[in-house]
């Protein structure tokens, strides 16, 4: 009876193994990848600036693209955006800075294709933004990063904004 029951496990398990998920991807898919996120300054007073920088790895095989969100009381520095990739710095420029779908929100989303990262799996992104306007005293900076597909467009109507990482950025 135990044998039996044993083989029958194990031909479960074989089968379940052989079993595919469904569509394309990678073998090694867990997702858009890992990113964290570091602040050089918060609280900052109105005026300062803060450096941003966005850390990521174990990228998708397709690319990525990074939404950062964060409060209206600051903007985006033109011309601050840096990729660091393979020890290598080059200009960055986001894809997109629009106002939010939640009160007083900004996006700020930047798309980083295969053709850019070519064998590169991990690197950084940095920018500055401008403290302008007081914000909330919980105030927070949030990245969310989701897989690169060519032709679909952000829009703050249905962002699809799951946040992965978050640090407070408050303006005094």
């Amino acid at each position: 009876m135990k044998k039996t029951l044993k083989a029958s496990i194990l031909a479960v398990m074989f089968a379940l193994a052989s079993c595919g998920g469904g569509g394309g991807g990678s073998a090694d898919y867990t997702g858009a990848g890992n990113v964290t996120l570091r602040v050089s300054q918060s609280p900052v007073d109105t005026g300062d600036r803060t450096k941003i920088t966005v850390f990521f790895d174990e990228l998708h095989p397709d690319g990525v693209v990074l939404k950062m969100r964060y409060a209206t009381g600051l903007e985006y520095i033109s011309s601050s955006s840096f990729w660091k990739l393979n020890g290598k710095r080059y200009d960055a420029t986001p894809v997109y800075e629009v106002a939010g779908d939640i009160a007083q929100t900004m996006y700020l989303v930047y798309e980083l294709n295969r053709d850019m990262l070519g064998k590169i799996n991990s690197g950084e992104l940095s920018f500055e933004l401008r403290a302008v306007d007081q914000t909330s005293s919980n105030s927070v900076l949030e990245v969310d990063m989701d897989v690169f597909e060519p032709g679909v467009l952000f829009t703050t109507d249905a962002p699809e904004f799951s946040t992965e990482d978050s640090t407070a950025l408050v303006v005094k």
